[in-house]
Parts: structure tokens; sequence; C-alpha cells
């Protein structure tokens, strides 16, 4: 048998030539519901780089990381910090595309959400990684066109689906851990797996996820029973841990002592020498902030009353809130007004960093954003972009007059508006994403008969071996030959099972349809016209590449040359008004 156990589930072609170096970077969420463990992942990559005689230089993976918080990812920022030191940024498209050709790297992942699952965290490390000429090579890629820009568009939308669907399971987790938060020592389902609990008055049972808080233990309790995915698995007890006042080595009286001392005004330092309920000063910042020692729990937007045994009076956590707000209010009082910092400045101008000046023929230069300030009885304060060019030359090498911001951003978004965010535009997607889909499931599907065709075998000389031992009697030979097959039966189950999770039922695949499309061409359009500039800039990024303007006209040329749109779109600005030089 092959030892190939993932080239069928994955591309068969390669963006990169013979001999190429790549990286890989692998992560999975932890649990049962994970997409593909870390290990598995590393298997597929090995096997892709080795069918297409990549040199894998390293891999990087995060077991058990969630895809929607980047900076808990240690192997992710190691990565990012290794690649920077190796390759500079590359603005220049021309320029990127050479170094790509003579210098072709990339970085192999399973998925593309397995970089993240928070698009606007995820749009920046693949934009990052693809200024510095990186090409990225998912495995298992959604929709794949052959043209790279059109994908791209595909991209944008998967990443879109991918935090919806985060965000989906991150509510439906907590609604789960909220019912078991909130379950009471009277719940009929807990009575009958507990009925000799010893009290049965209504009262919270104290279950609480995660870490238990300083001063509180954690103690096992049975609430059900449940059902694991997969084969040969059947009702399995369902435990969780409940907090309970921890008094060992007076642990619960020195918490109790903690907040005494705070209370009388002493200082943490203080407090921290008396106590040593932590190592350093920062602890007990959230000590001091936690309702729990109250009895009360916040979760999930309820307020759980009498959740534990209190260990203070809610007047002093109260009182201690109150002075860490007027702290936290002088504290404002002396920042420094942010519109007084340049870099907040600059955030003001929509499309900073995607415009050119082309007055001279054949050449471009970057504009960049800037303003006149307001005068008293004159004028109010004007922002434009001027060309680089022009500014550093003294208006000597060129002779472009700057471009009102609000009228180059109002053209900008209205040939956005017009031009691409349409339903005839963009209904394509819905066709290509089914196709590509159908044709993954015919894949799987075939592969999926070779397995269960290969483990009926394995399960049909399981029954002869036990047969044998059976007639025979105790045989070492056997039993070994009995336990190999055992195993390979175990292999083939969880590969089936695996198979049965990539395949995706007709009625499941999810199609961008007509209402689907609308709403996302809504949130666009809410993102280019609302007041977050930093969320307008991100939508206007993944369709424009860069904006070339001469005098009262420019062109946008656009990131994704879709054969229903032109690549270049004429555009008119206007409110060019005259501006002397500071």
């Amino acid at each position: 048998m092959s030892n190939e156990r993932y080239l069928h589930l994955i591309r068969q072609d390669c963006p990169l030539p013979v001999g190429a170096h790549v990286l890989a970077y692998c992560r999975d969420s932890g649990g049962e519901e994970q997409d593909r463990s870390v290990q598995q992942q590393v298997v597929a990559i090995q096997e892709y780089c080795a069918k297409h005689q990549l040199i894998l230089e390293r891999t990087y993976f995060d077991e058990a990381k969630t895809g929607s918080d980047a900076e808990k990812r240690n192997q992710l920022n190691q990565m990012q910090m290794d690649i920077a030191a190796r390759f500079r940024h590359i603005r220049n498209l021309d320029k990127r595309k050479k170094h790509m050709e003579k210098y072709p790297f990339g970085l192999v992942v399973w998925k593309s959400n397995r970089l993240g699952r928070d698009s606007i965290e995820t749009t920046h490390i693949k934009s990052d990684l693809r200024l510095r000429g990186i090409t990225i090579i998912p495995l298992i890629a959604s929709v794949e066109t052959g043209d790279p820009s059109i994908n791209a568009l595909f991209e944008v939308v998967q990443a879109l689906q991918d935090e919806k669907l985060l965000q989906e399971q991150s509510d439906n987790t907590r609604r789960g851990l909220a019912d078991i938060v909130t379950l009471r020592d009277n719940d009929p389902g807990f009575r009958a797996y507990n009925p000799d609990w010893p009290t049965h008055d209504g009262r919270y049972l104290s279950i609480l996820p995660g870490p238990p808080p300083v001063g509180f233990k954690a103690e096992r309790i049975l609430v059900g029973v449940r059902d694991r995915k997969g084969r040969n698995h059947g009702g399995e007890k369902h435990y969780v841990q409940r907090i309970v006042p921890d008094h060992e080595d007076g642990l619960w009286d020195r918490c109790r002592l903690a907040w005494k001392l705070r209370h009388e005004g002493l200082p943490i330092k203080k407090i921290m020498e008396a106590t040593r309920l932590y190592k350093n000063t920062s602890g007990y910042t959230h000590f001091f902030e936690n309702r729990i020692y109250t009895g009360v729990l916040v979760y999930g937007g309820h307020v759980l009353e009498n959740f534990v045994e209190p260990l203070i009076e809610s007047a002093w956590w109260e009182e201690e809130q109150q002075r860490r707000a007027e702290r936290a209010a002088k504290q404002k009082r002396q920042a420094v007004n942010p519109l007084h910092e340049p870099r907040r400045v600059a955030s003001r101008h929509l499309l900073t960093g995607l415009v050119f000046c082309g007055a001279k023929p054949g050449e471009e230069h970057p504009m960049n954003a800037d303003t006149v300030p307001a005068r008293e009885g004159k004028r109010s304060r004007w922002d434009f972009y001027i060309c680089t060019h022009k500014k550093n030359s003294r208006d000597q090498a060129c002779q472009a007059g700057r471009v009102g911001a609000a009228a180059l951003d109002q053209a900008v978004i209205d040939n956005l508006m017009e031009h691409v965010l349409t339903l005839e535009n963009l209904r394509p997607i819905e066709e290509a994403l089914v196709t590509s889909l159908a044709e993954r499931n015919r894949d799987v599907s075939t592969r999926i008969a070779a397995v269960q065709a290969e483990l009926d075998e394995v399960q049909a000389a399981i029954r002869k071996l036990i047969d044998a031992l059976e007639k025979l009697g105790l045989s070492t030979s056997i039993q070994a030959r009995l336990q190999e097959r055992e195993a390979e039966e175990r292999r083939l189950i969880a590969e089936l099972v695996t198979l049965e999770d990539v395949l995706v039922k007709p009625k499941d695949i999810p199609k961008i349809g007509e209402e689907q499309l609308q709403e996302w061409i809504a949130s666009i359009r809410a993102a280019l016209t609302g007041d977050d500039v930093d969320l307008a800039r991100q939508a206007i990024r993944q369709f424009v590449a860069k904006i070339v303007v001469n005098e009262k006209a420019g062109t946008i040329f656009y990131t994704f040359p879709l054969s229903y749109l032109s690549r270049l779109r004429n555009l008119t600005l206007t409110g060019l008004e005259p501006v002397s030089s500071p």
C-alpha cells in the first residue's frame, strides 16, 4: 500500500519551479472538532514538497491555537520575524514579479485560514508575505481559477466566510458554556446522574471553565453523557469542573486579608509582601478587578448572583472599582491629544499609498497626502495629494497641481459603486465556487470507496484471525498478526472519518447566491461610505491596485482583471482648487 496518505486530497499543481525553497506553517485549534491536526498537516506538506521537488527549509507549527488571536501564536510570530529578517518589502509590482521569477520562495499551508480567521489580521499577514515576494501555497483551496488575480478575489470572500464561521462557532461555544455554567443542583438532567448530591435547593453548581481564580480550586463533577464524533464511540461521561474555596495553606484566608488591606488603603506592594498570592504586583491588578470574590459571576452577558461562596462584601469591590475609575480618568486627562500625533493625522487620508502622479508621459511618481491648515477668516483646512517629485524638487521637476483628497476619494468610491460592486459583475463567483466543490467531492468520494473496500478486507482478515485463535488456542504469531490488523483497522477508520469530514453534501455546499452577494456588496458599500476610515481603506485595497492621476482626470488600476470588467477605468476629478505652496 502507498505511503502517500494525502496527495489524493490536496492540489495537484505547484506554482513554484522544481528546487524552490519553501517554509511551512501548520496550526490546529485543538479538540475533536478541528479541521486537521498539526501532525496530519505536516505529513501532507511533506508529501506535497516531495512530489514537486520543493526544498522544505523549516516547519513552524502552533498546536491548539485559535485562529482569531495572532498574538498568542508564538510560532507564527517567530516565522514572521524570520521572514522579515530575510526578505525586504518590494513595493514596485514589476520589480516584485521579476524578483519572484529569479528567486522563487514559498510558504506552504494546509488551508489559507490556518494563517488566521480574522479577515483583517489575515489579510495583513498575507499582504506582508506577498510584498516580500513570497508565494503562498494552500494545499486545500476553495477555488482555483488559474488566474491569481481572480483567486485573490475569491480569497477575500473565503476570508469573510471563515471569519463569519469563526464567529458562529464562538457564539455556539459561548451558548453551550453558558448553559453549563448556569446549571443548578435541582436540574433534572443533573440529578439523574447525581441522585445523592447533598443539596437540592436550586443553587448554582459553581461550574466555571478555565483555570480557577486564586483562592478557589477545581473539583470534577459528572453532568451527563455526550456522543463523540467518529466511529466506535458510544456515549461518554461528560465531566466538568466546579470551583470551591481553597483552604489549603490558608489560601482562602490570605485572599481575604489582601482585600481587607486594600480596603484599608494599603498599596499593592505592601499587600504582596503580606499575602504572597502572586510573584509580582501585576497579578493583583486582575485580582482586584474580579467580581467573583463577592460571590457574583458575570458570564455570557448574565450576572449570576450567589454563584459561589462570597469572600468579601460587595461594598469593598465597588469601592475598589471606583478608585480605579478615578485613576483612569486622571490618566486620560494627562494624555496627549491624538490629533497632534503625525501618524494619527496621516490616517485621515483614505487613499494613502495608492495614488500616483502621471503628469509626465512614461513616468509615475507617488503622491503623498498633505494638509493646508485652516486660517481664521480665510479658509478651512484642505486635505490634498501632492506629487513627491514635485514637492522634493520645489515645483521644478513636475508642474502637476495638487489633487483635492475629498474629490479623489469620492471619485474612486463612485467608480467602485458603479463599475464593480454590482450583482452583474460579481455573480460569476457562485458558479465557480460550486464547480470547485463538486469536483473535490468527486475526488473524495472515489477515495472513500477505495478506503472502505480496504477496510472491509482488513475486517474480514481480523475475523479469520479471531476464528483461528479460538480453534488453535494461544499463538504468539497469530496474536501479533491480529494486533497489526487491528492497528491497520484503526488507521483506516480514522482516515475514513477524515474523508467523510472533507466531503460536502450537495445540500450543504455553501453557495454565494444572489442574497449572499447582495449582503456582501452592501457590507462593502457601507464600509466605503461609513465613518471608519480604516475599514473603508481595507475595502478599497481589495479592489484597487493603484490610481494614476493627471490634471483633472485619472485611471483606476483594479487588482482583479475579470473578463467582464476592464482593468482600466477613467475617473473624473473635481475640486482641484489652486492652492499656493506653504
